[in-house]
């Protein structure tokens, strides 16, 4: 027979959960996050691909607009992520919503012309099937 070590009986304590209250800002920040970084994300990526492209080709930096479109998304998203974390982890209701706010305008201002032109070239297609546009075919 082996020898028993130290056995305890006693029950581990349960996780003391956040109140509702400060978990709601950092919720309501990725709810923003998510559908607008799914949009913005990758087209900045595609962006400074291109424009890293035509550089190491020795092009004329035609892209240099765009890039400057491009970046902001890189270093925002980020920026965002670290305020979700610290609004997750923040001691008061206040701090966790200025926290969340700064966020959500970071994600806001960084991704405005991004979405704006993805939305204005969609917009433009749509019109393009309806009566008078180019592909209408009735």
């Amino acid at each position: 027979m082996g020898v028993m070590g130290a056995v305890t009986d006693t029950v581990p304590e349960p996780e003391v959960r956040r109140p509702f209250a400060l978990r709601l800002p950092a919720a309501l920040l990725v709810c923003v996050a998510a559908p607008v970084g799914m949009i913005t994300l990758p087209w900045a990526v595609f962006v400074i691909a291109v424009f890293a492209g035509q550089i190491s080709q020795g092009g004329d930096g035609a892209w240099s607009g765009l890039m400057a479109m491009g970046l902001p998304p890189l270093v925002g998203y980020p920026a965002a992520a670290v305020l979700w974390s610290h609004s997750r982890r923040a001691a008061s209701l206040r701090r966790a919503w200025i926290l969340a706010i700064l966020g959500v305008l970071a994600i806001a201002a960084v991704s405005f012309l991004p979405v704006l032109a993805l939305g204005y070239g969609l917009y433009d297609e749509w019109q393009e099937t309806q009566p008078g546009g180019r592909g209408y075919h009735p």
